[in-house]
């Protein structure tokens, strides 16, 4: 199919009222970049996550466009050319500098194909109703059974605390210092920073063409209502996605958030963070 016959339809939303949205959703013919720009959380930073994911989506959509470019490579080019756009420092500890996910699904020939560094995973739903996921899942691993993080999911799940008390804000940066030398290091995890190393790494797949129906990128905001809250599926976004529109699949989480905003129910890190999703629609 060519990426002409395609529909692409995209939404985005803050996860507070309060604060503006960081994520970002750019497409191109049969491209869709998803970039979540990480709060920064280190006094003093001089770039949000908001500039930087702005700066990167652009660099990347432009590489990626050109189908010569491999995504690993357009990821490193665009890392390296966002770097120097923001003049930003070498990262010494997670959140001291401005960083990101970043994934890319591209439309090659007769192959879809993928790349994610970062927790925004891409879903491929199948004509035959199958489901095929990407998602880094590095970060994830390194985390879950850490002191810090297992004492603060016990905190909330008990009522013990919640959501943005000073002890889960104190967790959530011991979290972060302990992650210092695990970032961009082979065994550790890889983010969209200052070290564009962190492209050449990102996990990759590619499926047929002609056997997809709907193809979802999203970040972390949209992906928790299937894999933590599991209050949709991904068939389910897809088909609200085509009947209805990406703004209901993101009212749909919104609600969910809203239901459990002291994180007894699902623990997790923040009441409700920002959503990105972008649909491509393949089959009639």
């Amino acid at each position: 199919m060519h990426s002409s016959t395609m529909k692409i339809t995209t939404a985005t939303r803050a996860g507070s009222p309060h604060v503006a949205c960081e994520d970002r959703v750019r497409t191109g013919p049969g491209l869709v970049v998803v970039v979540d720009g990480v709060t920064t959380v280190a006094d003093g930073a001089d770039v949000l996550g908001g500039t930087y994911a702005d700066v990167l989506a652009g660099e990347v959509l432009a590489l990626a466009s050109d189908p010569r470019t491999d995504l690993r490579t357009a990821l490193a080019d665009g890392i390296s050319r966002t770097t120097q756009a923001l003049q930003l420092p070498p990262q010494t500890v997670p959140g001291s500098s401005a960083q990101a996910t970043v994934t890319v699904g591209r439309v090659r020939g007769t192959r879809f194909e993928a790349a994610a560094i970062g927790d925004s995973p891409v879903a491929a739903i199948g004509i035959d109703g199958s489901v095929r996921v990407l998602t880094d899942n590095r970060l994830a691993t390194l985390v879950r059974d850490r002191p810090a993080r297992l004492e603060q999911w016990e905190r909330l799940r008990s009522g013990a605390g919640r959501i943005g008390d000073q002890r889960h804000r104190e967790l959530m940066q011991e979290i972060m210092r302990g992650l210092a030398d695990a970032v961009n290091t082979p065994g550790g995890y890889w983010i969209a920073g200052a070290d564009p190393r962190a492209g050449q790494h990102a996990v990759i797949a590619d499926w047929p063409l002609d056997e997809l129906a709907d193809i979802l990128v999203v970040t972390d905001g949209i992906s928790v209502a299937v894999d933590k809250y599991q209050v949709l599926t991904w068939p389910q976004i897809a088909r609200l996605c085509r009947t209805e529109g990406p703004e209901a699949v993101l009212t749909l989480v919104e609600e969910a958030d809203a239901s459990d905003p002291f994180g007894q129910r699902w623990p997790r890190a923040k009441p409700g963070d920002d959503k990105g999703l972008g649909h491509l629609q393949l089959t009639a």
